[in-house]
């Protein structure tokens, strides 16, 4: 959506840095439990939480946000991001507590902490439904930066675990994986608790009330308030002027919210439906793909910093798709080639890693295959995310831009939840590749 009025106020440098802070917060708490999945593998590898803990994120998080499209909003953006960001702060620093708490491999500790990051995902559901509608009101450009901040979300939190495994090393392994998930989820608290700061100052620019002043948002704010007002009111007979003032207001907010039109679940499919079950295919193949078969491979001499390298790998992919896009027309054709065409990447990856286990190809030589294939998983997925949330809020009438976004915003985590089902069957692939290879 680009400015429509010769007096949409510019956003520059500043609102476009804004959008991007909130794309770093929209998914830092999924981030923050996957760059540090090494934490979480040394103390309960035995339940394989890279496979699970996709699962448990989403579960929750794809039922809270079909209620939240299925229904009509009921809270404005704003209160719901706020509610969203800080129970994620409070997750993000009970996790690693709860997890040292519990000897290692320890069913009941792994069973609590996959819990918690399955109530992470409900809390998850509120950040990426309320970033995405609120996005959806604001010109294409804003919509991008969103787009790239959510993949710079991914490498600012795998430069953060660099640092503190480099920086915290005692020598003992398990001592100096304390500390770094306490000092770790620690900083990604810290980097919430800014992306909140932000969201409450953004909302008193006159950028954020030209392009929301006309929408519910700011409607659904100011009717709470009266409703507070009038709760906390003592009883008295009020002057006629303040009683018809009040009264006006709220009849004004109630039938404007009405008039632009409260549409059902099924009216809004039936106007994105091709977008939307795009949006999810995008995460159905990158989920089923990624993190579990990526970081089963071996990559050069990497050592303690495999895994992490190959999500950095896969975070900058992901971040320059994002970005790249943005000089591009965003047609229904380009969405249909980017993300239908990385299929092959499936067979692909699950290939690479049968020629480097059955074949014994050459370490270097197997380790680019991968390189070369989880880019290009990440780049088309960047691509294919922008598109998509570009696209949906030019698909419908002004009054229902914010629930364009939160549908792909939904799309996006039912794909993720059934390719991280998928990946249940694909890690079961090349783990028997892995047994057929030894009985060779």
């Amino acid at each position: 959506m680009e400015s429509d009025n010769k007096d949409a106020p510019n956003g520059g440098i500043k609102m476009k840095i804004c959008f991007i802070i909130f794309g770093i917060g929209s998914l830092l708490a999924w981030n923050a439990i996957l760059s540090d999945i090494s934490f979480f593998m040394n103390y309960q590898g035995k339940y394989d939480p890279s496979t699970w803990f996709s699962f448990c994120n989403f579960l929750l998080n794809i039922i809270f946000q079909f209620i939240m499209i299925w229904k009509k909003q009921f809270l404005s953006y704003k209160v719901q991001l706020i509610m969203g960001l800080i129970a994620s702060i409070a997750s993000l620093v009970v996790l690693p507590i709860v997890v040292i708490l519990f000897e290692k491999n320890s069913l009941t500790g792994f069973i609590v902490t996959a819990g918690l990051v399955l109530i992470q995902g409900l809390v998850n559901a509120l950040c990426t439904s309320g970033f995405f509608g609120l996005t959806s009101f604001f010109p294409r450009e804003m919509i991008i930066s969103l787009s790239t901040g959510q993949g710079i979300s991914g490498i600012l939190l795998n430069i953060i675990g660099y640092i503190v495994l480099l920086s915290v090393n005692t020598g003992d392994n398990d001592k100096d994986a304390k500390l770094g998930a306490i000092i770790y989820f620690s900083i990604s608290g810290f980097i919430l608790l800014l992306t909140l700061g932000i969201l409450i100052l953004g909302y008193r620019t006159e950028y954020f009330k030209h392009y929301l002043g006309k929408t519910k948002e700011f409607d659904l704010i100011r009717s709470t308030k009266i409703e507070n007002e009038i709760e906390n009111e003592p009883i008295t007979t009020p002057s006629i002027s303040s009683e018809n003032k009040d009264e006006n207001l709220v009849q004004k907010t109630e039938p404007e919210v009405k008039k632009k039109g409260e549409i059902t679940f099924k009216q809004l499919f039936q106007k994105l439906y091709e977008i939307d079950l795009l949006s999810c295919f995008i995460y159905i193949i990158t989920f089923t793909l990624f993190p579990a078969v990526s970081i089963s491979q071996r990559l050069f001499k990497t050592g303690k910093f495999r895994q992490l390298t190959i999500i950095t790998i896969y975070n900058v992919g992901d971040t320059i798709g994002r970005s790249i896009i943005s000089g591009c027309k965003f047609t229904k054709k380009l969405a249909y080639i980017i993300i239908c065409g990385r299929s092959i990447l499936v067979a692909t990856l699950i290939l690479n890693f049968y020629f480097d286990m059955k074949l014994g190809l050459n370490p270097t030589a197997s380790s680019i295959l991968l390189i070369v294939n989880v880019t290009a998983l990440a780049i088309t997925n960047g691509i294919g995310t922008t598109v998509c949330l570009g696209l949906a809020p030019t698909m419908v009438p002004g009054p229902m831009k914010g629930r364009a976004g939160s549908s792909i915003g939904f799309f996006n985590i039912l794909g993720i939840f059934l390719g991280s089902c998928i990946a249940f069957i694909s890690k079961y692939i090349i783990n028997q590749i892995g047994v057929y290879v030894e009985e060779q």
